[in-house]
This record gives structure tokens, sequence and C-alpha cells, in this order.
């Protein structure tokens, strides 16, 4: 899950399960909460409403077709972000 913690003026956007040091460098994270947490760093601390969508849609796109390992599939997370970004 994508989080924000946000004050007046700055905030911090960041995965809800931190940078999962355990698998760091194995290519066996799934970087959706990352990538979404990114997508509200620009809707909330930006205001970039349409590029946060933009995100938001090319992780949607991207999950069906493309599942890292937590989600049953064997897609790696460089893999995954390719796609993503192919996506948008």
């Amino acid at each position: 899950m994508p989080s924000a913690s946000l004050g007046d003026g700055t905030g911090l956007s960041e995965p809800v399960h931190g940078s999962a040091p355990d698998i760091a460098g194995q290519d066996l994270a799934n970087p959706a909460a990352a990538i979404l947490s990114a997508a509200m760093l620009l809707r909330h601390s930006l205001g970039r409403l349409a590029e946060a969508e933009r995100v938001e849609a090319a992780v949607a796109a991207t999950l069906p077709r493309a599942r890292t390992a937590d989600l049953g599939g064997r897609v790696g997370t460089q893999a995954f972000a390719a796609q993503v970004l192919s996506a948008l």
C-alpha cells in the first residue's frame, strides 16, 4: 500500500511496508506501492493531478498482466517497473 504523511507544506510519501531490506537487490520486491506513493506525492504535495492519474492508471494496467512473486507471479521488480513505464 502507498502512504503519505502530510503536513503544512511538506509531506512524506512512502510505501507502508518500507524498503523491504530483507530482499534488497534480489529483484523480488513488488514496486507498486513505491510507484503509487510517487503518485500520491504528485497529487497531494505537488498538485499534479493529471500526472498522478497517469501513474495510477499505468500501475492498474500493469497489475493484471505482470505479477510479482508476492502476488503469485514470476515477474521481477525491474520487469514490473519497466512495464509500468511502458504503460505511461
